[in-house]
């Protein structure tokens, strides 16, 4: 997979499952319906992929082999779910149910960075506008290489962190580096819980998902965990195991002992456990958590964006005072000589 996973890029995914799963429900065999793909595929590095598993499929290898070849290309959860949909018979629904996925987070992705580009662009503003004592020497004085100096550094800084930040987050570390992050947004108010809805909603939607397709139940609940993207979430769940399969206890149960999952998400869950509505229940919270954490994500955004235009507006209300200052200040010098 690629480091950035960007909202093209998803949707490319979501357009592969996509078009898989209409041509099999069309009647088309998997095969016939990768060859089309490969004729005409949602990006042109999906063609090298696609050939890949029909080489495998054409020498009697299973579909789920054939993806075990290409190595990374294709994350766990979406090997977890077509392996599951291969065994019980419905792979063209897991390709519809993939599909959704990755469309809901092309969706997302979009919104986040939408919400994100108005306190962005006055990032950068503020970055040409200030110090205004540059911008007056430059044009006044001609001193032009300290203007540029100093915006080249001011946007090597904010790039160059945001490189940075996006780095370190890959390799070895990231689930480190994310679990660090996880714990300072935590602390922001707001920011913190709208990333734990939308962990929840990707939780949730996976779940839903891994059930659909017949995977067992402690294997749905690791998968999804990790595709929620929580390494909180997923640190709790991986200790699930041996109490389900030893002691014979439900996730509700579980999820009744620990704090890492709000309550109503808990009771919720439990009481669509009890009653043998899990799936209208895991739909409902996924509603839910997704909605409240885009209201969340909406409101930190429009937060940051007053606080920076206020932050803005007393630098220049600084800088105005102190021009004013300066100028009666030579006035009285020039009075008293």
């Amino acid at each position: 997979m690629a480091l950035l996973i960007t909202p093209r890029a998803l949707a490319q995914r979501g357009e592969f499952y996509y078009q898989l799963s209409a041509m099999i429900r069309a009647g088309l065999p998997l095969i016939g319906a990768l060859q089309t793909l490969e004729k005409s595929p949602p990006a042109a590095s999906y063609r090298r992929p696609v050939q890949r598993i029909l080489a495998e499929l054409q020498a009697r290898n299973t579909f789920t082999g054939a993806l075990a070849t290409l190595g990374d290309w294709l994350p766990v959860f979406d090997k977890a779910l077509l392996e599951a949909g291969e065994k019980s018979g419905r792979l063209d629904e897991c390709f519809r149910l993939l599909a959704s996925n990755y469309e809901e987070r092309a969706k997302l992705a979009r919104d986040v960075i939408g919400q994100m580009l108005y306190p962005v662009i006055i990032i950068h503003l503020a970055i040409l506008v200030f110090p205004p004592s540059l911008i007056k020497e430059a044009f006044w004085d001609g001193a032009w290489a300290n203007f540029i100096a100093s915006k080249v550094l001011g946007f090597g800084l904010l790039y160059g962190g945001g490189t940075a930040f996006i780095l370190s987050g890959s390799g070895s570390r990231s689930q480190a580096w994310r679990a660090l992050l996880e714990k300072i947004f935590a602390l922001v108010p707001v920011l913190g819980k709208a990333r734990q809805n939308l962990a929840l909603a990707r939780l949730t939607a996976a779940l839903e998902a891994l059930f659909s397709a017949g995977v067992g139940i402690v294997d749905s609940w690791e998968l999804a965990a990790r595709a929620s993207g929580s390494p909180a979430l997923a640190r709790e769940v991986m200790t699930w195991r041996p109490k389900i399969e030893g002691d014979q206890m439900t996730p509700g149960e579980l999820l009744a002992d620990t704090t890492a999952f709000p309550a109503m998400f808990t009771s919720l869950y439990r009481t669509g456990e009890v009653s043998g509505q899990l799936d209208d229940t895991l739909k409902r919270l996924h509603e839910y958590s997704r909605i409240e954490g885009h209201r969340q994500m909406q409101m930190f955004t429009k937060g940051m964006t007053i606080a920076i235009i206020l932050t803005i507006m007393v630098a220049i209300g600084m800088q105005v005072v102190l021009f004013w200052v300066g100028y009666f200040n030579n006035i009285g010098n020039m009075l008293s000589q």
